[in-house]
């Protein structure tokens, strides 16, 4: 599948709404049990992307997009402490 050419209008719109989604997301998981809350962002995540796609390689796509952005905000999370060593 090949990836769409999207305007830099479109790109403006959603980092604005990213933010927004951020912002709200934050206040819910600060006022929720995490492990409750985590579930349901993923649920809704998941449910998005199914719902917006009309073809297998499409969700697979924006499922590939999704994860990637995931592994690096992991990357670039700066935790303060120490770290564990692995077992």
């Amino acid at each position: 599948m090949e990836k769409p050419a999207i305007p830099q209008d479109d790109l403006l719109d959603v980092m604005e709404m990213t933010q927004k989604l951020e912002s709200h997301i934050s206040h819910i998981l600060k006022e929720n049990d995490l492990t409750l809350s985590m579930s349901a962002l993923m649920s809704a995540t998941i449910n998005c992307m199914l719902g917006q796609c009309k073809t297998l390689d499409e969700v697979v796509f924006y499922r590939n997009i999704f994860m990637q952005i995931f592994d690096s905000s992991i990357r670039n999370i700066k935790i303060k402490g120490k770290e564990e060593p692995s077992s």
